[in-house]
């Protein structure tokens, strides 16, 4: 293979990966702007309700004792 052949190929695969990312910067880009557009939609003092409610039914959940036994295992099991 020639070293032309190989230069050829280089440019190729670098004018791919600059398509390739210009494409992901403006899918995030999009996808950053409807993030904002629907979090703009809903009112803070719901959201913050939302969260502390599903906080606490979580926590409620974990307490029993099933998933607190299941949690431990699995940390106990991580440390090795």
């Amino acid at each position: 293979m020639s070293l032309r052949s190989l230069n050829r190929q280089i440019e190729q695969c670098r004018q791919d990966l600059d398509l390739q990312r210009r494409s992901t910067v403006s899918l995030l880009e999009q996808q950053r702007v409807q993030a904002l557009a629907q979090t703009q939609k809903i009112p803070l003092p719901v959201a913050m309700g939302v969260a502390f409610a599903s906080g606490f039914i979580l926590q409620r959940f974990f307490n029993t004792p099933a998933p607190h036994t299941l949690l431990n295992w699995y940390l106990a099991l991580r440390a090795f």
